[in-house]
């Protein structure tokens, strides 16, 4: 996994799976225990195992997959600021002055090196 950046996104199949594994570290699972434990199909849950295998942030043992706990503190923390971005954007308001197009039309302009004081 890179230090700069992180490959899972919020409600991907791969950050359901990778929340489910993370906050049962060091348990293997199947697929089908996955599945029956996230909600997610069986095809999709074999496609994210297989994402998560191949960016290092899960491992494999046989037929199973499980996050190593040393890992899984590593994880937590990113997984965490996911979910703050995903809330702050759910409750960010709608009527925002600034994400209307042309908003710096309404804001007077600023003179900068110049002394409006006299």
């Amino acid at each position: 996994m890179s230090e700069d950046s992180f490959p899972v996104t919020p409600g991907s199949n791969e950050y359901t799976t990778l929340s489910f594994l993370v906050a049962r570290c060091g348990t293997r699972f199947s697929p089908d225990e996955i599945t029956a434990n996230t909600g997610i199909s069986a095809t999709e849950v074999s496609n994210a195992v297989a994402q998560l295998v191949e960016w290092g942030l899960v491992q494999q043992a046989a037929t199973e997959y499980y996050v190593d706990p040393a890992q899984a503190e590593e994880i937590r923390p990113r997984l965490r600021s996911l979910d703050t971005v995903v809330q702050l954007f759910q409750t960010a308001p709608t009527d925002d002055a600034y994400a209307e197009p042309e908003w710096t039309d309404e804001v007077p302009s600023l003179s900068v090196g110049r002394d409006d004081r006299t």
